[in-house]
């Protein structure tokens, strides 16, 4: 979640500074149009190559981001969790082991391929191993 978060604040910043400079870089041109073009080449150079690296730096974050993010996501679905069934009219426990991206409400699958579906007097309880 701290990710997600994380990441809509990276983009929303971005854009603030992009749209930023653009504005400064109008109002400069408008001001003084004969500095802006009679400014060296190597400045000129210069500005573009520090932002063509920080798009590239931005977009390279956003990648790593995006990859650890579904990393996480595919591990936390492949650990194997104890899942407890209780019968709330006689008590009975039985117990099952299941992976937890294979649990998906009233029903899941366990690692030995049982298909299990709770009826509606039955309670589900989701541990470590």
């Amino acid at each position: 979640m701290f990710l997600k978060l994380l990441l809509t604040a990276l983009v929303i910043a971005g854009a603030l500074l992009t749209l930023r400079l653009r504005s400064q870089r109008n109002m400069r041109h408008y001001r003084s149009p004969a500095r802006v073009l009679n400014a060296p080449a190597d400045v000129r150079q210069g500005r573009r190559r520090i932002t063509q690296l920080l798009a590239a730096g931005t977009v390279v974050l956003m990648l790593v981001g995006a990859g650890l993010y579904l990393y996480h996501q595919w591990s936390d679905a492949y650990q194997v969790v104890t899942v407890r069934v209780i019968d709330t009219r006689s008590a009975r426990v039985t117990t099952y082991q299941a992976y937890k991206g294979d649990i998906d409400g009233r029903t899941f699958v366990t690692t030995d391929d049982r298909v299990v579906t709770l009826a509606e007097v039955e309670r589900l309880e989701i541990g470590p191993e």
